[in-house]
């Protein structure tokens, strides 16, 4: 505690930093500035953290600067990696699932450093693996399915065969399945269609979920936007909401963030009664990671003849990542992040309360799956 009793803010953990950088970097791309988004921050630092490990010289010191790694020595980092997807990052038969995967493909005539086939087991839960990049269609049908396996089918169809080529050195490629119900489920027959606002010239029509109930609720002026925090059942992870005022405040939006992370966002939230309506809706999408890492500085991995990778490869090499690919999907219902609607609360009805905030999500806005240690997913609907 502060003198004069004031209550300190703990410092915000390195994961939600980098969430923060990554969304801004991949938002510089101003076409998917204009589509729905959703990125994994916590899996491209994961599958990356992965390659740290094999990196050396300037390659590294790139690499431990734009994932925000700090200063800690590898091994540590393994470790804390390990730690953190042991505890956070657990499939469960009720509750949350959480599955983070990372693939990484090596041409078959590289041999892989043992000592990196070990770490990538034992700390990031994975193989490194040989493909015959040759075989266009055969690597592609192998890295499509351990895609698919690892989403419990809900993820697929990365790569095309195209992706393959003579020069192709190493692919990387991650991925994220999510799966929670919430802590206070909304009723289907309360569910109607509404209109959302795309632009100043169109709207669409939509299912809109309501309810009322006790949920952290905040205004910020500084953001110009209303935040709404949706818990998870038996769990620490909540899917926060930040809705511009204005109807086409997205941009504006995103940019603030530049100087608030996500912890900072969430802290302007208190619990209220609020009257909730939000739209169902579905979000999948394919990120190449090399621009967005590029833009937070991490380059040579990147680069052929300047890539140093000597903890990869067992034998001396200039190769750099030839693909890096993240793809994910997220259904948001009544039920929660689930494929499947579940068993739907009794409908009831909504009496008036002039006491009561109001939360309308009816226009683009940014959306996170989070808690204070790491940011699963973040992004933003603009179109359903």
């Amino acid at each position: 505690m502060a003198s004069g009793g004031t209550l300190l803010t703990p410092p915000t953990p390195n994961q939600i930093l980098f969430a923060r950088n990554f969304l801004l970097a991949v938002n510089k791309n101003k076409e998917l500035q204009a589509q729905n988004l959703i990125i994994s921050p916590a899996g491209a630092r994961s599958a990356l953290t992965l390659v740290f490990m094999g990196a050396g010289g300037k390659t590294a010191d790139e690499l431990r600067s734009g994932l925000m790694l700090g200063p800690a020595k590898k091994i540590a980092i393994a470790k804390q990696h390990a730690e953190f997807i042991s505890n956070d990052c657990v499939c469960n038969e009720k509750g949350v699932s959480i599955r983070l995967a990372t693939g990484l493909y090596v041409r078959h005539d590289q041999d892989v450093h043992p000592e990196f086939v070990a770490q990538a087991e034992e700390f990031f839960n994975t193989q490194a693996n040989t493909l015959n990049f040759v075989d266009a269609v055969g690597s592609m049908h192998q890295v499509n399915s351990w895609l698919q396996r690892q989403t419990f089918n809900t993820v697929c169809n990365l790569l095309t065969a195209d992706a393959f080529s003579l020069e192709s050195k190493i692919f990387l490629v991650n991925t994220l399945y999510f799966r929670a119900r919430w802590a206070k489920s909304f009723s289907v027959q309360n569910t109607e269609l509404g209109d959302f606002t795309i632009s100043s010239a169109q709207k669409m029509q939509v299912p809109m979920m309501r309810q009322i109930g006790e949920f952290r609720f905040g205004e910020s002026k500084k953001m110009n936007a209303r935040i709404l925090q949706l818990p998870f059942e038996e769990s620490d992870l909540n899917l926060l909401l930040i809705v511009p005022l204005e109807e086409m405040g997205i941009s504006k939006l995103v940019s603030k963030l530049e100087k608030m992370d996500l912890n900072e966002v969430a802290l302007k939230s208190v619990m209220h009664e609020v009257d909730v309506t939000v739209p169902r809706f579905k979000i999948e999408c394919d990120v190449d990671l090399k621009k967005p890492l590029q833009n937070l500085g991490v380059n040579r991995v990147f680069t052929n003849a300047v890539a140093e990778l000597p903890g990869l490869f067992a034998k001396k090499s200039t190769h750099a990542i030839t693909e890096a690919r993240q793809k994910l999907f997220l259904s948001v219902n009544e039920a929660g992040c689930v494929v499947d609607d579940g068993e739907s609360p009794k409908v009831r009805t909504f009496k008036a309360n002039p006491e009561r905030k109001v939360f309308v999500a009816n226009h683009p806005f940014v959306f996170a799956i989070r808690n204070n240690k790491a940011v699963y997913f973040v992004g933003h609907f603009v179109r359903p």
